[in-house]
């Protein structure tokens, strides 16, 4: 079973929130969703939920469209964080009620977690806290049964302790149970050992979609000392500035071919070190303002 998402737009108040969205979701995988405020995650996972419908696009869940076969959402679970139509229920009435929508929904697994995380079952929603909130609706993701979890800023008000807990049960529905999940956070170090692939949005559209284990054995990060101010033609060519400390330059290069390679020992540095790649610098690179610009422009 596997999920497609093709050419997938949403307009509010007939303004573009997102705009032609393709990509593919594997069974067992985790994918990152990350962008900056306002680039259209939340409308996005609401409209693969069908809190909203789509202007355009389609939806393909198990070789099946869902505007034919509705049916074919029961495979995959989302909690608009923002929605409070349920606050008075218990969590264990929620439950209940969450069993009602999803066949596979296991409402003994959702009491044994619920033990485990010290939460109590009688408490109403609306007196949790704003990490209890966040944990529970975790709970109720993975007990529900589904194969396919959207969780929308999951760390968000987690202590350190529950985030490794709850990373941790993440990890073993993976590979349990083959389970995938599509996480936007803007904890992108949380994200950075979580993920498999991460999509990046910014102005309303997937600009890039990366598999990181090939992202990071075809880019490269390196920390650079060059002899004189004038850079290297290499450098201005095929590098993205991530950072400056003094004479130190930070360079992310998209592709490090052999030959850029060479052209960089050319240049005869004083310094060429490399440096652990992480999402944070395709966010600084892909999406900032600035950070996209090639060194030397």
């Amino acid at each position: 079973m596997s999920i497609q998402v093709k050419g997938i737009s949403k307009n509010i108040q007939h303004r573009p929130i997102i705009t032609d969205i393709t990509f593919d979701w594997q069974p067992g995988r985790i994918v990152g969703l990350v962008g900056r405020n306002g680039a259209g995650k939340t409308t996005l996972f609401r409209t693969l939920a069908a809190h909203y419908l789509p202007d355009a696009g389609q939806l393909i869940i198990d070789d099946q469209n869902v505007d034919q076969k509705p049916l074919a959402r029961q495979n995959l679970f989302y909690i608009d964080t923002q929605n409070n139509f349920f606050s008075n229920q218990t969590l264990k009435q929620l439950g209940d009620t969450y069993a009602l929508g999803y066949p596979d929904f296991d409402v003994n697994r959702l009491q044994t977690l619920l033990s485990e995380e010290k939460l109590t079952p009688t408490s109403r929603y609306r007196q949790l806290s704003k990490g209890q909130r966040m944990l529970f609706q975790i709970l109720l993701a993975l007990a529900s049964g589904t194969p396919y979890i959207i969780l929308d800023e999951p760390f968000d008000g987690l202590d350190i302790l529950v985030r490794e807990r709850i990373v941790a049960r993440i990890v073993d529905a993976v590979s349990d149970q083959q389970t995938s999940f599509l996480i936007s956070s803007h904890n992108l170090t949380e994200l950075d050992g979580l993920c498999d692939q991460v999509l990046l949005l910014k102005d309303q559209q997937l600009v890039a979609n990366y598999d990181l284990e090939q992202f990071r054995t075809q880019a490269r990060k390196l920390q650079l000392v060059f002899p004189t101010k004038t850079l290297p033609a290499v450098v201005k060519d095929a590098g993205h500035l991530v950072k400056v400390y003094g004479r130190v330059l930070e360079v992310y290069f998209d592709h490090y071919t052999d030959d850029v390679d060479a052209a960089l020992k050319a240049a005869k540095p004083v310094m060429m070190e490399p440096c652990p790649l992480t999402i944070t610098d395709l966010f600084r690179v892909k999406l900032g303002d600035q950070a996209a610009v090639m060194v030397g422009d």
